[in-house]
């Protein structure tokens, strides 16, 4: 929760200084381009390195594990140090896929933001494998807490830098803050003491090859993945100069919930499930599986409602700093609705396609991934000149919900409460949206957006508490326990 308040504070500065200018669009795409093609290489193997890592354990012992994943580092860094040259020399092959309807100076300050981004593929995917290699150790809180270190940083940088060097502000904040990052991981792994940084001698391309045909199912998915995401950029540059930050600042508030509960989920969840497959305990997947995704769903339960309930005076309070005009702000206002229901679309898909990968049946998962990314990918192209720029939160969400349901048909072991649970939980979530958003009129009549904001998550709240008893959920006990003690 913390890190996701850094988060918006970051959202908030970016929007006090640049607003939604050409200079914004252009960092953006620049930085864009550079992460999807970070992901399109490497995200398949780090993604399924957790996974793979524990089964390599399991089975030839933790030694042999390691030097594995020496070997992955080693080409790791040789193939991104070899993609970072390639970008620096041929900038414009980039340029034009991310924005063809760019020309004279602004194609110009377009190819000088790819050159001073492109390190930031090497920097990244160091950090993303470490955090990897923390993980399958069960170390998951201190990478996240020097995440959120050096989230404070980047926030203390820009505050500071802004004023001076303007846009150059973001490129420093973010360059400091991964470099930052990298470091304390690499403390933190030698301070474990995890070998993985030693022994080299030995490396060799076998190896490296192991982790990526393990993760060669998920090259398809993340290819089209990367593809649907550039021609999103593409398509909303086309709609004219600010669309790219309109569009950034909507989702942003989504991006950082989601990308807090991935962490969790990659970190947490993917480790614990595939040691119980490996230990063929059922139940006890099962289990696990079952509390994540209820926290998750009561997450989302709190989330989703204030956000549908209260998407204007968010974007009040945090966007409207002089630079965005009021136009521009309702319509942030109006994409964020629509990205806050694809959370829900996306947290299934994602919580049982790592219920298949931790259950060694990554095929599956990686098929309904191309699936998304495909049905994502048409609706876009069909329904751009019909939605406009509520295409892409519209695609978004229909294309994750219909492969997350199929994945959740794909479930390892069929239960019915689990289907039983998944109704519940929805139907407390659409039905506390409904209240409060229709509520919410009554209550916030001529208030002050920020308390708006604070009336309707306290309303949430209250009506989460109501349906945890009406419906008599898991969790009543534990507020009963706590209560409890509190009384004592």
């Amino acid at each position: 929760m913390v890190k996701l308040l850094v988060g918006i504070l970051n959202l908030s500065l970016a929007a006090k200084y640049f607003g939604v200018s050409l200079d914004k669009d252009i960092w953006l795409l620049a930085l864009s381009v550079i992460l999807f093609l970070d992901m399109a290489v490497w995200g398949p193997i780090n993604e399924t390195f957790r996974a793979k890592f524990i089964f390599l354990k399991g089975e030839l012992g933790e030694n042999k594990a390691v030097n594995k994943t020496r070997s992955l580092l080693f080409f790791s860094l040789i193939i991104s140090a070899g993609l970072v040259f390639f970008v620096i020399i041929y900038p414009q092959f980039l340029a034009k896929i991310i924005a063809p309807t760019y020309s004279g100076e602004d194609y110009n300050k377009l190819i000088a933001m790819i050159k001073i981004v492109a390190p930031v593929l090497l920097i990244t995917q160091f950090s993303a494998i470490s955090t990897s290699i923390l993980n399958a150790y069960d170390s998951f809180f201190v990478p996240e807490i020097t995440g959120f270190i050096t989230s404070v940083i980047n926030l203390v940088l820009l505050i500071f830098l802004a004023p001076y060097v303007g846009i150059y502000s973001l490129v420093i904040s973010y360059y400091i803050g991964a470099i930052l990052l990298l470091l304390l991981l690499f403390v933190q792994i030698e301070k474990k003491k995890i070998p993985v940084f030693t022994g080299y001698t030995n490396v060799n391309f076998r190896d490296f090859k192991l982790f990526f045909l393990f993760a060669l199912p998920f090259f398809l998915p993340y290819f089209f993945g990367q593809v649907s995401s550039v021609l999103e950029k593409t398509l909303v540059s086309t709609l004219g100069v600010g669309n790219v930050s309109s569009l950034d600042y909507s989702r942003k508030f989504t991006d950082i919930f989601l990308g807090v509960l991935t962490s969790v989920l990659a970190t947490m969840l993917v480790p614990t499930l595939s040691s119980k497959f490996i230990e063929k305990k059922s139940n006890e997947f099962a289990d696990e599986f079952m509390q994540m995704f209820q926290l998750g769903m009561l997450l989302l339960s709190f989330v989703i409602p204030v956000f549908t309930s209260s998407s204007l005076p968010i974007v009040l309070v945090f966007f409207d700093k002089g630079k965005i005009p009021q136009g521009t702000l309702l319509e942030i206002s109006q994409l964020t609705i629509f990205y806050s229901w694809s959370t829900l679309a996306i947290f299934i898909y994602l919580i049982f396609g790592m219920a298949l990968l931790s259950s060694n049946s990554e095929k599956k998962y990686a098929f309904f991934g191309v699936l998304a990314q495909i049905i994502s990918i048409l609706i876009n192209l069909v329904f751009i000149k019909i939605l406009g720029i509520f295409v892409f939160p519209v695609s978004l969400l229909l294309s994750h919900i219909i492969s997350g349901i199929i994945m959740a048909y794909n479930f390892p072991y069929k239960s019915k409460t689990l289907i039983l649970v998944f109704f519940k939980y929805t139907l407390i979530l659409i039905s506390t949206a409904v209240l409060v958003f229709y509520l919410s009129k009554f209550v916030n009549d001529q208030i002050n957006p920020f308390f708006q904001i604070i009336n309707n998550s306290i309303l949430t709240i209250f009506l989460i508490f109501f349906f945890i008893y009406i419906f008599n959920l898991e969790e009543k006990k534990f507020i009963v326990k706590y209560y409890s003690k509190l009384r004592r």
